[in-house]
């Protein structure tokens, strides 16, 4: 009897486990890839949106010097983050430490890029899991 209680509630497991694991998403988004343009700038922001401490890579074109930083905004909750200077990783290419997200859902990342072509922020919109 038991050997048959065994054989029909292991496979009723599994399956309530894989329903829970795709309704929570999987194993979340995963690194996303993320582009804008602005009126001089235009920007690529590279990162795994999770909660806690993330590494963002930018990229921006032109490529001439400039100073860039990240902050994010969840409009809908007005939660905001301090701002996070990156630092220069190349021609062109920077590279952001610090914690952007403090809760799953979706985030508007803003780029601030001064260079030479004046002071911009371009935005651009992600989906943060936990």
């Amino acid at each position: 009897m038991t050997r048959r209680i065994m054989f029909v509630a292991l496979p009723i497991l599994l399956l309530v486990a894989g329903i829970v694991w795709i309704l929570r998403g999987g194993d979340g988004p995963g690194p996303v890839e993320l582009s804008a343009r602005g009126t001089h700038y235009a920007v690529v922001v590279a990162l795994d949106p999770g909660t806690g401490p993330v590494e963002a890579s930018v990229e921006i074109e032109p490529a001439s010097p400039a100073q860039v930083s990240l902050f994010a905004v969840m409009p809908h909750m007005g939660h905001t983050t301090p701002e996070i200077p990156a630092r220069r990783d190349g021609a062109g290419r920077y590279v952001a430490r610090g914690e952007l997200f403090t809760m799953a859902g979706v985030w508007e990342i803003s780029v601030r890029v001064q260079g030479a072509s004046g002071t911009e922020v371009i935005k651009v919109n992600t989906l943060v899991g936990e």
